[in-house]
């Protein structure tokens, strides 16, 4: 082991060792290709060159001008302004989009010429129409500020240039010290590589000279075991060496035998099998059998061959280690046959357990309950069908199933308990009623035997529970309705209490003042009694009309009716009874016939109307809008009032049922209840969406007449 490792630690630091010679080669290569590409770079001189030139075209154009501000007559076409500001233009472009751009960038001066190249190229117009002298003036101006910037431009490219060359002349430096270390490191590689090299053939010299001692101790070591016979074979099965374990086996000297083929030394070598496991240790493979052949003198005898293959040389050789095993065959034989007797009484115990386990399978099979058993460690024993056809079970566990797994299956039933998601067995007992499906419940019994065994039982209460259910249920309703009619009674008793009233104290008024009352207030006393009158009898036909629709007394008598002329007469009679409410009509101008009871849709629509301007304040806003969808046409009723809680939507539509926020309102709670019964009757279901303090939107929709339908459709 020890030798292992340092023949690892020597081929890593050889390996290191070429690697860095690699390396500083790369690096010394890579630093002077660098050093070459550099001195290939375009040098700044010409980008000084551009620059200088836009600005010697600067001050050209600013001369120009100043001879057109004196009036003075161009020499040539070329010394007009417009010609020069070409020339400056084109300069200018190349400076801006050329290689310059990137210098003049770094030295902070391209924003300043893009800035001056926009403003000159703005000019351009002006010149070719012609300058007048304040134009000539104030281009002349941007020529010199140009010139100067393009002047400041040039002092610092030159600056950058020389910080540029100083950074050069020191990276050229620094590279020259690199390669001379690079060079250093592929001299030291390249001589640890030699020394290496050196030291590796020493190494084998070494190494050949240890093998002879080996194989010289391995002939010894062979040649002095006598309790085993080695034999030594190649591929023709020629005995190449016979050890004195082999004499003292079968009887032969090595004189005798080497060199002579061993199927036709001794019957043993002669067998089939020996030879068949001879030829597979010289195609590479070991083997190993016994032969338990008697002697000839009729004593039992057993030899274990082992055969190995054997590389020698660059020849492929075999390798038979021999030895007598006959006292361990006889004790195993003998253990054999013990066990062989054994295992019959344990299949006679086994049979009769089993027989036992078959009847009480036979008897949990036809039982009507479900019933599965588990070890401790919750691998499943049995289970029959009634456990595998519940429906977690059969959903979730179609393959393997243990214990934690059948409990998660029960996880997701209603009224499932915390432990069957823990996913162990540390529980004594569970006892659980619980909802598989809608309408079926099982009651879920895990037990835990005194051996650790788990037993699980699944019994249908469905029975049991709906009937416990109905009870529960009729107790609710029987509560509820007691409940609603106590205060509907309540309710209605202080309803009528106070058109009542009114009635009353407008009659006494009228009788105490006799003849003095004037016409006036006769007609006030008088309109107050028609008012309370008409509370009263809107009161009685609520009632009656939820007493006839429990009583089934309400017939549907479905016709074709236009609903924008039924609902615009329902807005204009509650316009009449409402003259402080803005009542707001929003219907399609071609009529919506639909296929409805005109009298009971009537009822709906007033209930709604009604409902809005009630609950809208003082100042009510009330808009009714009717549209079509299709082959459905829908009406809305939406009011900005005191709203609906969020949490009592749901309850809106019960009977006697009034919002918290209807609080000191008059009603009886049956309106909208009796709206909704209308609706169902029709196939329908009226929608809301209220918000506290914000309003609501009730709509509805009816059914557009097959008439009407048929003409939308063509």
């Amino acid at each position: 082991m020890k030798l292992n490792l340092q023949s690892y630690r020597t081929s890593l630091v050889t390996l290191v060792a070429i690697a860095g010679l690699v390396a500083c080669l790369v690096f010394t290569v890579a630093r002077l290709l660098n050093v070459e590409s550099d001195l290939r770079s375009e040098d700044t001189h010409t980008n000084l060159w551009q620059i200088t030139q836009t600005q010697f075209e600067a001050a050209l154009f600013a001369e120009s001008l100043t001879r057109k501000m004196a009036g003075e007559p161009a020499a040539d076409p070329q010394s007009e302004p417009g010609f020069r500001l070409a020339i400056l233009m084109s300069r200018m472009t190349v400076l801006l989009e050329g290689p310059q751009a990137q210098i003049i960038h770094r030295v902070g001066m391209l924003s300043a010429l893009k800035q001056s190249y926009l403003e000159l190229s703005l000019a351009e117009p002006i010149v070719a129409n012609g300058l007048d002298a304040q134009g000539a003036s104030n281009l002349r101006g941007q020529a010199a500020e140009l010139a100067l910037e393009l002047r400041q431009a040039a002092n610092k490219v030159m600056l950058l240039n020389r910080e540029q060359g100083a950074m050069t002349r020191n990276m050229y430096l620094r590279v020259v010290f690199e390669s001379l270390a690079f060079i250093i490191g592929i001299v030291i590689s390249a001589s640890f590589l030699l020394l290496r090299l050196f030291k590796g053939m020493q190494e084998a010299n070494e190494t050949r000279r240890l093998l002879r001692q080996e194989q010289e101790l391995s002939d010894l070591v062979i040649n002095n075991i006598s309790n085993q016979g080695i034999v030594i074979f190649d591929e023709r099965l020629n005995c190449l060496l016979w050890n004195p374990g082999m004499e003292a086996l079968l009887g032969l000297k090595p004189d005798d035998t080497v060199g002579q083929n061993l199927p036709h030394l001794d019957p043993l070598f002669g067998k089939a099998e020996t030879v068949q496991s001879l030829n597979q240790a010289i195609q590479g493979e070991s083997t190993v059998y016994e032969d338990d052949t008697p002697l000839p003198t009729g004593h039992e005898r057993c030899l274990e061959i082992n055969c190995f293959p054997l590389n020698m040389a660059e020849r492929k050789l075999g390798i038979a280690f021999i030895r007598d095993v006959t006292e361990q065959w006889l004790a195993r034989k003998q253990a054999e046959r013990q066990n062989f007797d054994l295992e019959i009484k344990v299949l006679q115990r086994t049979a009769a357990l089993r027989q036992a386990e078959r009847r009480l399978i036979a008897a949990i099979e036809t039982a009507p309950d479900g019933f599965a058993a588990f070890e401790a460690t919750g691998k499943l024993l049995f289970a029959n069908e009634q456990i595998w056809a519940a429906d977690p079970i059969a959903l979730w566990c179609k393959d393997e199933m243990t214990l934690p797994v059948f409990l998660r299956c029960f996880a997701m039933c209603e009224g499932a308990d915390p432990r069957l998601l823990q996913g162990d067995t540390e529980f004594d007992r569970i006892e659980l009623d619980l909802l598989m499906r809608k309408g079926v419940w099982v009651h879920l019994s895990v037990t835990r035997a005194d051996g650790g065994t788990i037993f699980v039982r699944l019994t249908d209460i469905t029975h049991y529970k709906q009937a416990a259910q109905a009870l529960q249920s009729a107790l609710d309703r029987e509560r509820e309705t007691t409940n609603a009619y106590r205060s509907f009674v309540s309710m209605v008793s202080h309803q009528f209490r106070t058109p009542l009233a009114i009635l009353d104290s407008s009659a006494q008024r009228i009788l105490r003042r006799g003849q003095n009352i004037t016409q006036d207030e006769l007609v006030t006393r008088v309109q107050r009694i028609r008012n309370a009158t008409g509370r009263l009898t809107r009161l009685v036909e609520s009632v009656l009309n939820a007493a006839r629709l429990d009583a089934g007394r309400i017939e549907l008598n479905p016709a074709s009716c236009n609903l924008v002329d039924l609902v615009a007469e329902i807005c204009e009679r509650q316009r009449e009874v409402s003259t402080h409410a803005d009542i707001r009509f929003v219907a399609p101008e071609t009529p919506v016939q639909v296929y409805c009871d005109s009298m009971l849709i009537e009822q709906v629509v007033m209930n709604l109307l009604s409902n809005a301007v009630k609950y809208s304040g003082d100042t009510p806003v009330a808009e009714v809008k009717i549209w079509t969808d299709g082959a459905r046409a829908y009406c809305s009723v939406r009011d900005w009032g005191i709203g609906i809680p969020a949490d009592e939507i749901e309850k809106i539509f019960d009977r006697f049922y009034r919002a918290r926020t209807a609080t000191g309102i008059a009603g009886t709670g049956i309106g909208l209840n009796f709206a909704q019964k209308i609706m169902h009757l029709h196939g329908g279901e009226i929608q809301v969406e209220s918000y506290e303090a914000a309003g609501s939107l009730f709509t509805f929709d009816l059914p557009v007449s097959p008439a009407d339908e048929a003409q939308e459709a063509a």
